[in-house]
């Protein structure tokens, strides 16, 4: 078999031990399997409890009982991922196949991950995680402008600077420059909404600046001429209000960390030189 051909039916096999491995996961053991090995491949052997997950799991997707052959069949499908995975480590794909070596380090982390399996915080834990990180919980802050409009023409540029002067001494938009199709509503707003109104860039620009800025972008149409009002932040939601929210970003976080342990161990446990 040509190494190309190898390669392909090593993708496959991955794909399908990963499936399994997944699956198997947690699964309870089941003493029939007893201890040992239910075979052995080149010298490697499959553990009696690896066969015991992989029927496992090949009874929660059937409908009807799990037969003799059934587990046969499963015992000989680890046999067969078992040999395509000896056959990618000889063809070398963990160093020289980028997916080969994105599954293994995506499996890694996750064992990684795992480690931490189990450790869930309190609700006192969880009600303090959400009051030190009151801000990230928080809706976007909203804020508030006036939008005059510059139609393209002669002198646009000249008229434009005017236009930006007259809102920079503080007079309304609504007598400043041409009449609007759409207006911008004197309310504050969040970014979602004044995306609707100004546009990717100009939005873009409107949340990077501070009361009393003056922006001008040039248009297709004519030249919009924003001035920020005023900034308005959203208060905290109450810890029952994103209760679910803040579990899940602690287990990010919490994920994040055990992973980065995992990783300083590995560090310093290797043998690693820099070249500068």
């Amino acid at each position: 078999m040509k190494p190309g051909r190898d390669a392909l039916f090593l993708a496959a096999g991955v794909l399908g031990l990963a499936a399994a491995v997944v699956s198997a996961i947690g699964a309870p053991k089941l003493e029939a399997f007893g201890a040992g090995a239910a075979a052995v491949v080149d010298g490697r052997a499959i553990p009696r409890d690896a066969a015991a997950r992989a029927v496992e799991a090949l009874r929660n997707d059937k409908r009807n009982p799990v037969t003799p052959d059934d587990e046969r069949a499963a015992l000989e499908r680890l046999i067969e991922e078992e040999l395509l995975v000896q056959r990618g480590v000889a063809l070398g794909l963990a160093e020289t196949d980028i997916g080969a070596r994105k599954a293994i380090v995506q499996s890694v982390l996750q064992l990684a991950i795992a480690e931490r399996a189990g450790v869930e915080p309190s609700e006192a834990e969880l009600r303090a995680f959400h009051r030190d990180n009151a801000g990230y919980f928080a809706p976007a802050a909203r804020v508030q402008a006036s939008l005059a409009f510059v139609r393209g023409g002669a002198d646009v540029a000249t008229r434009a600077a005017a236009a930006a002067a007259a809102l920079k001494a503080g007079k309304s938009a609504s007598s400043v420059g041409d009449p609007q199709a759409l207006e911008l509503p004197a309310t504050p707003l969040g970014p979602t909404e004044l995306r609707s109104y100004l546009g990717a860039a100009l939005t873009a620009s409107a949340l990077k600046a501070k009361p009393g800025d003056v922006i001008t972008l040039e248009g297709d149409d004519g030249w919009r001429v924003l001035r920020i009002d005023a900034w308005y932040a959203a208060p905290a939601p109450r810890y029952e209000e994103v209760a679910q929210e803040v579990q899940a970003e602690w287990d990010r976080r919490a994920d994040e960390l055990a992973v980065r342990g995992y990783l300083e161990r590995l560090k310093r446990q290797a043998r690693i030189v820099r070249n500068p």
